[in-house]
């Protein structure tokens, strides 16, 4: 029998045992303390400390040793049962529970009423079946322990425990019961710490909404109440229930000031008001439907329609679509912009078309706070703030395409331009050659023509020098003409270059490879002789004979829809829609601001058009489609 100051002492030694157990079954290095038992000898009192300096050191196998010297010349009793118990701290420090388990079983109860080192031992043996994942085992150690008088101190530690069993069993409710009754046990800074660090998990991500108003009667003042009100708030935005949200939030803000989450709470605050602005799943669409433009306006309408899905029974689309006809004016586009914002209160915009509408457009939708996203050409539009992006197939995208291509995969290095002498022409015509030049190629020669031209000779004279031929030719000798440039880019519609191409021909520039942009893939391009345009290249975002699935997919819906063929502004119009009602569907998205936060880090969608990304100013960057001629046909090469 020990006297009182050694079971003091060994009570003591055992506290601080279990301490460096914890709930990551991690010792935790702190000062030991020396134990003596009666009769001890001096020697194994040393040896004990030295075995504990190595423990503490993380000399893990040096420790087992000096532990297992003592256990050969005390092989029972006192001193082997705290040798024991050493060695299963041991096992379970480097996470050999099994071996821990075995090590631990070893001590007998020697029937000492609440001794220390026995209630020690269970206590690790239960947290070593529980590490197992032998939660039941486990439990029941713990109940058994906590019907018996033990140390105060291994209260907590035991009722720790027990939540941990119940919440690695799913049973998180009763856990969190647990883990409370911990804190009420008064455990020290560290198991405290833990414990409340796994009370708010459960509440923030482990609680139904009853079970959150549950217990919310039971704690509504002091602790955890803060983190109850917080997550009762959340829950209730996430269901839309925004007057208990505001509610919960109201009781936690007027409450909880210095709380950990009280910054959240004021964001939530905020986020609820925006999401009251507007309707989840309301997209304006804002396109030219009666006026000069409104033959592409209705174009892209039905695009816009049968990618929202809200006529497909099948699917049972949610989104709601306002559409408003610009007019192709911008002062009525600026109005309609105001009204689906104000009075429909979509969270999100499609359109218009046209450079000035659009301008006018995305100045109101950038003022108004409403993501948007345009269908032109304009330049640099994108650039007009963070609400603003762009999925069209711009001139900078087609010219960047054609150059590194016929670079990159034809080896043309020496390029000339002819083109027509307006705004769209003379506007290519400047891209190109920048891009050329940026890419290291040159330019051998410019040439313009008018745009009523029929005859493109004196064009393909000057390119060739056969004008100054004809001025110094030697009577009867036919001019020959000079072709210092492999490729010739036009930036002019198919028929205007079903006139060139074979008069290229009759001045013999033969073997030239002609570049065009997307204008020129049009059916009625090869409806003339098309032996002059074999080899031709040129871009675009759609071809309609594609071999993809999904591409063959659209076209097969929208032709049962509408009953025609769709053209890349139907594209366009597509994938814009359906980028937009995707993340209004699919992703958390609640407010404008989300919309805006989610088209911004759009990286490869599957789109009709490409594999489409934002660019951090908002325009849309997808790899287009490089189309040729080839016996008659227009295919696409890469």
């Amino acid at each position: 029998m020990m006297k009182n100051p050694q079971k003091i002492l060994c009570a003591l030694c055992a506290a601080l045992m279990l301490f460096a157990v914890g709930c990551a079954g991690v010792p935790v290095q702190r000062e030991s303390l020396r134990i003596v038992f009666e009769g001890m000898p001096e020697e194994v009192i040393q040896t004990f400390d030295s075995a504990d300096e190595a423990f503490r050191g993380k000399r893990f196998d040096r420790a087992m040793l000096l532990y297992e010297s003592i256990l050969e010349r005390f092989p029972s009793g006192r001193v082997a049962s705290l040798s024991h118990l050493k060695r299963g701290e041991v096992f379970i420090a480097r996470e050999e529970y099994t071996r821990a388990i075995e090590e631990l079983t070893l001590i007998p109860d020697d029937g000492f009423e609440g001794d220390p080192i026995y209630a020690a031992a269970r206590c690790k043996l239960a947290l070593s079946y529980s590490r197992l994942g032998m939660n039941e085992t486990s439990e029941d150690i713990c109940k058994k322990l906590l019907n018996k008088k033990i140390p105060s101190y291994l209260k907590p530690e035991i009722e720790s425990l027990m939540g941990d069993n119940l919440l690695e069993s799913g049973k998180n409710r009763a856990a969190f019961d647990w883990y409370m009754e911990s804190l009420k046990s008064r455990p020290d800074t560290r198991l405290k710490e833990s414990v409340k660090k796994k009370i708010e998990d459960i509440i923030a991500d482990g609680l139904s909404l009853d079970q959150l108003q549950e217990i919310k009667k039971a704690y509504w003042w002091g602790y955890p109440s803060g983190y109850l009100l917080y997550t009762l708030a959340v829950v209730s935005c996430d269901i839309r229930n925004f007057e208990k949200a505001d509610e919960y939030l109201s009781s936690f803000l007027s409450g909880h000031r210095g709380h950990p989450l009280f910054e959240k709470g004021e964001a939530l605050h905020r986020r609820i008001a925006d999401m009251k602005l507007v309707k989840h799943y309301a997209v304006g669409c804002v396109l030219p439907l009666t006026g000069k433009y409104a033959t592409y306006g209705n174009r892209a309408l039905d695009a816009v329609i049968l990618a929202s899905g809200i006529f497909d029974s099948r699917y049972g689309s949610p989104i709601q679509l306002f559409i408003e006809d610009s007019k192709g004016d911008p002062d009525t586009t600026r109005e309609a912009v105001r009204r689906l914002a104000d009075k429909h209160h979509v969270i999100g915009i499609i359109g218009p078309l046209g450079s000035a509408a659009a301008f006018r457009a995305v100045k109101e939708a950038q003022e108004l706070g409403v993501p948007i996203i345009t269908l032109t050409q304009k330049k640099d539009i994108a650039e007009t703030g963070d609400y603003v992006f762009r999925n069209f197939l711009t001139s900078d995208m087609q010219v960047k395409a054609l150059v590194t291509y016929s670079i990159d995969n034809l080896g043309i290095k020496n390029f000339a331009i002819l083109y027509p002498d307006d705004n769209y022409g003379t506007k290519m015509m400047n891209m190109f050659w920048d891009e050329v030049l940026w890419q290291g190629g040159q330019i051998r020669g410019v040439e313009s023509y008018s745009g009523k031209q029929t005859d493109f000779g004196k064009g393909i004279k000057a390119l060739t020098g056969l004008d100054l031929s004809e001025k110094n030719k030697i009577s009867g000798e036919k001019p020959i003409p000079i072709v210092d440039f492999d490729a010739l880019f036009i930036p002019d519609s198919y028929s205007t270059v079903n006139m060139i191409a074979p008069q290229l021909a009759f001045y013999d520039v033969i073997g030239v490879q002609l570049l065009g942009t997307s204008i020129w893939n049009s059916p009625d391009f090869l409806k003339k002789d098309s032996k002059y345009l074999e080899g031709a290249i040129f871009t675009d975002c759609f071809f309609l004979d594609s071999a993809c699935p999904e591409v063959r997919n659209f076209i097969d819906h929208f032709y049962a829809a509408c009953g025609r063929e769709p053209g890349n502004m139907e594209a366009l119009a597509y994938d814009a829609t359906k980028i937009m009602t995707d993340m209004i569907t699919e992703d958390n998205v609640e407010t404008r601001d989300d919309l805006k936060d989610s088209l911004s880090q759009l990286e490869d969608y599957p789109g009709i058009t490409g594999v489409t990304s934002f660019s951090g100013t908002g325009d849309a960057e997808k790899p287009l489609h490089i189309l040729t001629v080839i016996d008659g046909e227009i295919v696409q090469i890469k």
